[in-house]
């Protein structure tokens, strides 16, 4: 008779205590929600380039071997030329960025001399026009930002066309016969064209420059390049000759906009803190 008795007793004491604990599970905070997926940004390394480039060249040399009747080009020079370029880009780390960049420079003016006689007797001009098509792979290094301006490093490899167009070369004789036309007066003799050409071939560039950050995803970029762009010649003429130069360099400036696809990718957030 214990047994019932105290079964009887656990079962009212447990009725009367149910209501208290339906009230005490009431009062405990519901489960913490699942932690929200952060969103993935596609591409916002993403960024686009357009440069103006003012080109000065270096002073190129002659590339055809010495030989007898062979008359060594002297005093090359070439005019500067403007250019214009643009690209694509993407910032690897903070800190490092990789583009490609395709920069058409307009036409300079090229005049070199030569004379066998040491311009006693005459002397020739070889002339014309070359353009310059470079395409480069770059890296840069960003060194830190102050006050919204990052300076940079970088360095790139690439191709570069040269083509040598409308060029031509002319004789003058101070004296009589000069050029071995007997009875030839002395003057500017005819042009001889010689055929357009253009030569690709290997190209490198150092460049060090200084962004700044204006905003809505834009950056302004100013920069000094050195490009090495080999070799060039002309066409030959109706005498079997052409021009051909090596060494062919430039000094440049570039100035030009870059927008960072990070601000449509992700609106909103916080700057880049190296400022590109």
């Amino acid at each position: 008779m214990i047994a019932p008795c105290r079964l009887a007793l656990a079962a009212t004491v447990l009725a009367c205590a149910a209501p208290g604990l339906a009230r005490a599970a009431d009062l405990l905070p519901p489960p913490p929600p699942p932690p929200a997926v952060a969103p993935v940004e596609i591409g916002s390394g993403w960024y686009l380039r357009g440069d103006f480039t003012q080109s000065w060249f270096a002073d190129p040399k002659d590339a055809v071997p010495a030989g007898p009747g062979i008359n060594p080009l002297l005093d090359l020079r070439m005019t500067p030329a403007s250019g214009y370029g643009g690209g694509i880009g993407y910032r690897v780390f903070p800190w490092l960025r990789i583009d490609a960049t395709i920069d058409q420079r307009g036409p300079s003016d090229f005049r070199a001399l030569s004379s066998g006689t040491g311009f006693v007797t005459g002397y020739n001009v070889e002339a014309g026009k070359i353009d310059v098509l470079t395409g480069l792979v770059n890296v840069y290094a960003d060194l830190g930002t102050w006050y919204g301006f990052t300076p940079y490093i970088g360095g790139g490899i690439g191709f570069a066309d040269k083509a040598m167009r409308r060029n031509y070369t002319q004789t003058t004789c101070f004296e009589v016969g000069c050029d071995g036309i007997e009875g030839s007066a002395p003057g500017p003799r005819d042009v001889v064209p010689r055929a357009n050409r253009s030569v690709a071939s290997f190209a490198w560039a150092l460049t060090a420059g200084l962004s700044y950050d204006i905003g809505a995803g834009f950056t302004l970029d100013a920069a000094y390049r050195y490009v090495d762009l080999g070799r060039a010649k002309s066409g030959l003429d109706a005498f079997g000759y052409n021009t051909r130069v090596k060494d062919l360099a430039a000094n440049e400036f570039r100035i030009g906009l870059r927008y960072n696809f990070s601000n449509f990718f992700a609106p909103g957030a916080a700057p880049d803190p190296y400022g590109n």
